[in-house]
């Protein structure tokens, strides 16, 4: 069993795409996150940056994994208004508890990463081990792959420092 969960949201797919090149370099589980609803087109995105502005949660449908069965939950969000996405923000409060280590990465048109990330840090009560974040232009163009590895190499070196969840349970 991974010892190191991915949870996201992506609209779009950029947020997709950097989740899924981390589960392959962290040989990680992942659990991308839904409510059900279609969210894309126009109206959708304005809808969107509306919720992330007034700080809503949604109802989403079950998660598959179990987030306390894991020594580090990377989560990861497009930044929508400046702010988390209201999908993830909705997974953080209902699970912050259950999370042992967290780390946090973000895409972005251009900024807000650096609220994003304290947001994040509040809503979960946790100081993230590491943080990542990349423009969509940067994912257009490949070019935070030196960024990505670094992310993924302090992650690593979270769960290494860490006894696994399986340890902590028996002790």
């Amino acid at each position: 069993m991974s010892r190191i969960l991915v949870v996201y949201y992506s609209r779009t797919g950029y947020t997709r795409t950097l989740a899924g090149e981390l589960v392959a370099a962290l040989h990680a589980d992942v659990d991308p996150l839904d409510d059900g609803r279609d969210r894309s087109g126009f109206l959708s995105y304005l809808r969107c940056g509306r919720e992330a502005l007034k700080k809503r949660t949604v109802k989403l449908l079950p998660p598959a994994y179990d987030p306390s069965t894991y020594d580090v939950v990377v989560l990861g969000t497009p930044v929508w208004a400046g702010n988390v996405s209201s999908l993830l923000r909705s997974y953080v409060v209902a699970h912050g508890a259950q999370l042992r280590q967290v780390a946090f990465f973000c895409t972005q048109g251009g900024s807000g990463a650096e609220r994003v990330f304290r947001d994040l840090a509040e809503i979960s009560g946790k100081a993230p081990v590491a943080t990542l974040a990349v423009t969509d232009n940067d994912i257009k163009t490949h070019a935070y792959v030196q960024q990505l590895q670094r992310f993924a190499a302090a992650i690593g070196t979270a769960v290494d420092r860490e006894p696994s969840a399986t340890e902590h349970r028996r002790a």
